[in-house]
Formats: C-alpha cells, structure tokens, sequence
C-alpha cells in the first residue's frame, strides 16, 4: 500500500480513536488484534504426545501484541474456530495464529490455496483458506501479521494478499506503509518456532524494528538445520498498531 493511501486512513483513524479515547482509554486501544492457536491437534489425544508449545506460544504473541499497542484477545480451543476467525477478520489491524498449514485443495474452486486449521476443540479440524479472510477483509489493510504454521512464508503463499500485504520487501528509505508479514517456509517444528518467535517478540519489545526483529530471530542455534522463515513489507517500521510511526532504533 502506498504511504499516501496510509495517511489518508491516518486522518479517519485519529478521528476515530480520538473519539474512542474518551470512552474507552488510550486511542491504541482502537487498534483490535486476534492471537489464536490451535492447542488441541497438538495434544495427546490427537497426536499422542501431549506438545505443550501453543499455549507458551499463544501466550507470548498476546504479550508482544499487547506491547505494540494493540487491543489483543487470545483465543484456542472450542474460542478458536473458522467462524470466529472469519467474524473477527474485518477489524484486526494485528493477527497471529498458530496451528497446521499448508497450501490446501479448494474443492468448490478447483484449486488450492494458502491456509491453516481452526481448533474447535476436536481432532477434525476446517481449514480456513486465505480466500476465505480476504473475502471478508475486503482489501482492509494490516499491520503486523504473524502466521506461526508450517508452509504460510512459502514462495506460493496466498496468506500475504488475504492481509493485503503486498510480497515485496521495503528497504532503506523506501516503505509501503505500517506492514510486516511473518511466516515460515516449508515443514518447522514447535520446539523452533518458539525460539524464533520469542527472539522476534524481546526484540520489538526493546524498541527495536520488525525488520531488525526479525533478523534477530533467525540467529542460529535451532533444533532442526532446515529451519527457515520469510518475511514481506516495510523493514524500517516499529510494529505499532495503526498508522506510520517512526522508532530510533528501527535500523
């Protein structure tokens, strides 16, 4: 998205929350995120080991969200479905979800498409496919978007454009406005996503950029040689919910 796209959306949003403010607090509160996880098809009845993980992980996105100044929920189990993803979407600036992704067969399009599994509770969990969010984002721009699922940062991914999160980088002195998209490329385990996620969280929380957030993360020293992840957006951004906002220590 274009910086002047941005600002005009500033103008409405400060309008907003200016508004809100008087009612409900500081103006960041205006600015919701969502952080799901899927806690039950990584539990002993599903798999038959009992993966402790997505809890610490939901746990720490709520943290790191919450930091940036995003009104955040976190959500797992029976909360954590394809109707209330899909009901919340509209008015995330903020998403992170952990659960099993991949690039899934769409039946009734015939082809396939970038997505993830709710949680619901059971063991028989609905994909949400990125057509299905940006159905009802309806082009909505993001902020800071992290998809903790195998396969969401694949070179085919259609996660991106469901946040209307453009697959370029911004570097130097070139931005496209507030917006950073995480996720990992191909198959990743748990024990790996919860280093990277929690170098990537400290290191926005010290005041440092997304982009230099993520570089931090990925320093070495995982379980498995294969680990990777990608990114897209505006490296030189501080993570903050809504409109353009500078850090000094973002390079």
């Amino acid at each position: 998205m274009s910086p002047g796209r941005w600002k005009r959306r500033a103008v409405l949003l400060a309008l907003a929350a200016s508004l809100a403010a008087a009612a409900a607090g500081p103006a960041r509160a205006a600015y919701q995120a969502t952080a799901d996880s899927n806690t039950t098809a990584f539990s002993f009845n599903c798999i038959r080991i009992n993966d402790t993980f997505p809890a610490k992980l939901l746990a720490a996105a709520v943290a790191g969200y919450r930091n940036l100044g995003y009104s955040t929920t976190g959500f797992s189990g029976v909360a954590f479905t394809q109707a209330h993803v899909l009901a919340r979407t509209p008015a995330d600036w903020g998403y992170y979800v952990h659960s099993h992704g991949d690039y899934y067969w769409h039946a009734g399009d015939a082809r396939r498409y970038t997505g993830f599994r709710e949680d619901s509770g059971d063991c028989s969990q609905a994909v949400i496919f990125s057509k299905d969010i940006k159905a009802k984002r309806l082009g909505r721009q993001s902020n800071l978007v992290f998809v903790s699922t195998c396969h969401a940062a694949d070179s085919n991914t259609t996660l991106p454009d469901a946040f209307a999160i453009a697959k370029t980088k911004s570097t130097g002195g070139v931005n496209q406005g507030p917006e950073f998209f995480v996720g990992y490329i191909g198959v990743q385990w748990d024990t790996d996503e919860w280093i990277f996620e929690q170098r990537f969280w400290n290191t926005l929380a010290a005041g440092k950029g997304v982009g230099v957030a993520f570089d931090v993360a990925m320093l070495g020293s995982f379980g498995h040689s294969g680990f990777d992840a990608d990114w897209w957006g505006t490296y030189h951004w501080s993570g903050v919910a809504g409109p353009w906002t500078t850090c000094a220590n973002c390079s």
